[in-house]
């Protein structure tokens, strides 16, 4: 075999060269490129696997470098480094080659400098081919990096003109269903969504077994509301390079502090293709997902709102025709009454003034009687306004005597955990007791209960109230069931009376499982 001196050469000098350009690119402005060549274990390993290749190209085995250097450019682009970053490599290695070159005294000593000269001839072509195929192998791959982004843009457009127009949960659900089936290429998708941290609703076309298969990972999903991958062997991980086919794509579904649910995507038996650049695609999907949702979930609440506003209005006028009946009615029966007995009396008492004064005292003493029981009518009527035991005795004893009377009234039993004294503003004490009269007369209404639990205590910075009965309860699956069941405006009133004074109203019911109410008031409010 022949030997060829610039092979010699390059491969005498070699640690010599590669620390030199290493040096001298270190001296060039930092980019995110020359982090990587000299920054990382793998950029030197490549740096040096390029000049193995290049000392091979040059003794005429070139093919393996070009098939290289196209990878390189393919590589470089998706990587996101500048073109003009990974050229410096080409130029420096050229400029230190013959400074070294020119300074070696083995060259002007080399008796074949003929051979010599045409090899780096040769060199000198190897580099700009290489070059060359490098920038075409770049430029192209930023070429299909544009293309595929337009598309992905276009697609990502139609589907938002689409979504944006929809305002019915179900058909957007179909929507997202069937684009992403299509368009990352799997045989199903599946949305579970999170309505009020309820047990999660299930949309998509799903086998029972295939449900099943898949309920680990997507428990998993859901309670750490973070994506998860399956592979063809059923392992999972977060890592979506961890596997190259996924027989299953978890992925939370949030926005704005919000979580909305998670989205599946899976194929019964083998795996698809899911790598981190179609995770980034469906990241784009799931923020237009997410706030979709968002405005399909706000209108639902401000169409519920709505319903519960008239529903609330028009019990308030019920409320206020019927208090001003029940008023009417009391003064008719007991105060005019009274007040027309009193009149005839004391007509009756000026007549025996002139005829039988002896018998005054008897009808001044039914007099008085009158009166007192006409005030003991007027306290009864005021005290049924506004109990006057919250403000002469506080809020306990006032609510102790309400369950005593609704015990006597309705035979229901009623078993109190109150405490003995509590401090509240007159606004918390009012609004506690018409909760609880209102609940008590709910359970009186429609519960059939025996018994009735009445608690009270402080905790976490909260004064709470709970009225618990054993009766029938009632579905609370649906989230619109306080506005279809015209029985339940007692609990829309309690709700908003507690939130008028930055309270909450929590309501625990299920059929033939009695109900539970908690209202809670902050103590700093």
């Amino acid at each position: 075999m022949s030997s060829s001196p610039l092979k010699d050469f390059l491969t005498s000098h070699k640690d010599y060269i590669i620390q030199k350009v290493k040096d001298d690119m270190g001296a060039l402005p930092r980019s995110p490129y020359l982090e990587f060549m000299f920054g990382t274990e793998e950029g030197h390993r490549r740096f040096t696997v390029w000049v193995d290749f290049l000392i091979r190209a040059a003794l005429g085995k070139p093919n393996t470098f070009f098939t290289d250097q196209e990878r390189v450019g393919y590589y470089r682009a998706v990587q996101g480094f500048k073109l003009e970053d990974v050229s410096n490599v080409y130029r420096i290695f050229y400029k230190v080659f013959w400074e070294l070159l020119q300074k070696s005294s083995s060259i002007e000593e080399n008796a074949n400098l003929p051979n010599l000269l045409k090899e780096i001839e040769q060199l000198n072509n190897i580099l700009f081919q290489g070059f060359y195929i490098v920038a075409n192998s770049f430029l192209r791959t930023r070429e299909e990096q544009i293309t595929e982004k337009v598309n992905q843009l276009k697609i990502l457009y139609e589907f938002t003109h689409e979504i944006i127009n929809i305002f019915e949960l179900n058909e957007i659900v179909n929507l997202i269903l069937s684009r992403m089936v299509s368009l990352f290429e799997v045989e199903a998708s599946v949305i579970a969504l999170c309505r009020n941290n309820e047990t999660p609703e299930i949309y998509g076309n799903t086998l029972e077994q295939e449900t099943r298969t898949f309920q680990p990972i997507i428990e998993k999903s859901w309670r750490e509301k973070q994506i998860f991958f399956m592979d063809e062997e059923g392992d999972i991980s977060k890592d979506v390079a961890q596997y190259l086919l996924k027989r299953l794509v978890s992925v939370p579904i949030h926005a704005h502090g919000r979580f909305y649910g998670i989205l599946i995507l899976f194929n019964k038996m083998k795996g698809f293709k899911f790598t981190e650049k179609e995770l980034s695609l469906l990241f784009q999907f799931i923020y237009i997902i997410s706030v979709a949702l968002e405005n399909v979930f706000i209108l639902e609440e401000i169409n519920l709102n709505r319903q519960e506003l008239r529903l609330l209005a028009n019990k308030i006028i019920t409320i206020q025709e019927e208090e001003r009946k029940r008023l009417a009615a009391d003064i008719h029966d007991n105060l005019a009454q009274s007040l027309t007995g009193i009149s005839y009396k004391i007509q009756l008492c000026k007549e025996l003034i002139k005829k039988s004064p002896g018998l005054l005292d008897d009808q001044l003493d039914n007099i008085l009687k009158t009166i007192n029981h006409t005030i003991d009518q007027t306290r009864t009527m005021i005290s049924n306004l506004r109990p006057h035991l919250i403000d002469t005795m506080g809020f306990v004893p006032a609510l102790k005597r309400q369950i005593e009377d609704f015990t006597q009234e309705t035979g229901i039993k009623v078993i109190a955990n109150l405490p003995k004294r509590v401090n509240l503003s007159s606004q918390m004490s009012i609004c506690l007791f018409r909760v609880a009269q209102e609940a008590l007369m709910n359970v009186y209404k429609h519960a059939e209960a025996m018994t009735v639990q009445v608690s009270l205590q402080k905790k976490d910075g909260d004064i709470i109230l709970v009225v618990a009965d054993d009766g029938k309860g009632f579905d609370m699956s649906k989230g619109t069931f306080l506005t279809k069941n015209q029985n339940t405006l007692g609990l829309l009133s309690m709700r908003e009376r507690l939130e008028a004074i930055g309270g909450r109203l929590v309501i625990h019911s299920e059929i033939s499982q009695g109900c539970r109410i908690e209202a809670k008031i902050p103590l700093k409010i």
